[in-house]
């Protein structure tokens, strides 16, 4: 098992939240990152897309967007972050803030966009804490609901 089960008084929410299936879990943070996605597309019309910003031709923004990008993010900032800051301080809902943080601070398109990259981290760190607990293979399910994200954004830009 890769964290401990905590200690303390669990609420109703995350009694929820430890009940649904690893599949459940992905579907429910690809639901919200894309649902927080769409919000802040429509706050914040102006926006561009990273691949834009970044001047990725098609086959970069697919490769490094939703392949590369979700497995190497996944592995720095939730794996590591949360393990190590839940090892030194014992406490997740620390360990899940600190990868939300970094993971936010790491998409430095415009404020907005950390914002939303931050909210997104929460999910994903939340997802990877409960799928931990039960020795279900976080990183995989983390990677693969980053990447579904991603893809959409890919498909919306690219495709349609």
């Amino acid at each position: 098992m890769l964290l401990s089960k905590p200690k303390t008084y669990w609420t109703g929410m995350s009694v929820w939240i430890m009940k649904r299936s690893a599949w459940q879990l992905v579907a429910g943070g690809y639901v919200v990152t894309v649902g927080l996605n769409f919000l802040f597309g429509y706050l914040f019309p102006d926006q561009q897309s990273a691949s834009v910003i970044l001047n990725f031709t098609v086959k970069e923004a697919f490769w490094l967007g939703v392949i590369f990008g979700p497995m190497l993010e996944t592995y720095l900032i939730q794996y590591l972050v949360i393990k190590y800051v839940h090892k030194w301080t014992s406490i997740y809902w620390i360990a899940v803030l600190a990868s939300a943080i970094i993971f936010g601070a790491s998409h430095t398109y415009s404020v907005p966009y950390m914002i939303l990259t931050f909210l997104s981290g929460i999910v994903y760190g939340i997802i990877y804490v409960v799928l931990a607990f039960r020795g279900k293979l976080p990183f995989f399910y983390i990677t693969l609901t980053h990447a579904l994200h991603n893809l959409t954004g890919f498909c919306i830009e690219h495709v349609f």
